[in-house]
């Protein structure tokens, strides 16, 4: 009899820690419905003042797509609507579970840059981010980063 009760104690115990398992990673990801609003923050130095050295690119809930773009003095903001796939791109990229990870590190998550910038701002239904960025390539934030500037080059141009 003892070695079934330590065969089912130990079976218990690996099903418990797979269902905490389960949780922690599909908890880690908001649901992309969730989206309402991200702004990428960048920019670089030194710069003069003739410069312009900084830029951002928005995205709200609706889909309105807006870009500051970087070196283009006294340049103008570039508003469109991006189509209802792109759409949908950025909020399965703002949602994903290794951005939010991410993002959950704190302000500087990726550690200190002193001669860029690059803070992102997201707004999820029920939480609120705020990032540098800079110098941060891990896959999360490299993949909305990527997004970002390809619907910058496609509709902002």
């Amino acid at each position: 009899m003892r070695p079934s009760c330590s065969l089912l104690r130990r079976l218990c115990g690996l099903s418990i820690g797979g269902a905490v398992l389960g949780l922690l990673v599909s908890c880690g990801a908001a649901a992309p419905e969730s989206f309402e609003h991200l702004k990428w923050e960048y920019g670089g130095g030194p710069c003069t003042e003739e410069m312009d050295c900084n830029g951002w690119d928005e995205v709200l809930a609706d889909g309105t797509f807006r870009v500051d773009r970087f070196g283009d003095p006294g340049g103008v903001v570039r508003e469109t609507v991006l189509p209802a796939e792109e759409l949908q791109q950025v909020r399965e990229a703002a949602t994903r579970a290794e951005l939010l990870g991410v993002l959950w590190r704190g302000k500087t998550p990726c550690g200190r840059v002193t001669d860029s910038s690059s803070m992102l701002t997201l707004e999820l239904e029920g939480a609120s981010y705020r990032a540098q960025l800079a110098g941060c390539d891990e896959p999360g934030v490299d993949e909305l980063r990527t997004l970002l500037e390809r619907l910058r080059d496609t509709y902002a141009p």
